[in-house]
């Protein structure tokens, strides 16, 4: 069932990975339009830049836990994890001739519940 808290959290998620979105998109096309880096590097600090960020944010806000390096090894596990299920709903819905963006739409669904809670009940989970 879900509580008041376990709802505060997963609002607090959703906006810090809109925002993360955002710097993520920010920051691969600044480093590629406006300093010509090439798309691979540019994407990889992006993606860097914006993970750090949302590790942060979540931790101290919505689920309000200590920054520590295991919780950040653990959120860039999940993240990974994210981003494999990402590139398989693409193939998936390539392999069923669909558009890509029907893969990507897929994961825009499914993986913020996901990603909640494999963070929620690994990554951020205190000992009771």
């Amino acid at each position: 069932m879900l509580n008041r808290e376990t709802g505060r959290q997963f609002t607090g998620f959703s906006l810090i990975g809109v925002a993360n979105t955002l710097i993520h998109l920010i920051l691969v096309t600044g480093l590629v339009e406006l300093l010509s880096v090439h798309p691979l590097p540019a994407n990889g600090l992006a993606f860097i830049s914006a993970n750090v960020f949302s590790f942060w944010a979540n931790s101290r806000w919505s689920f309000r836990v200590a920054v520590t390096s295991q919780r950040y090894i653990r959120f860039l596990v999940v993240s990974l994890l994210g981003l494999a299920i990402s590139l398989i709903a693409i193939a998936i819905s390539e392999a069923l001739q669909w558009h890509y963006l029907a893969g990507v739409f897929l994961s825009f669904i499914f993986l913020p519940l996901i990603t909640f809670l494999a963070h929620r009940n690994w990554t951020w989970k205190t000992p009771d």
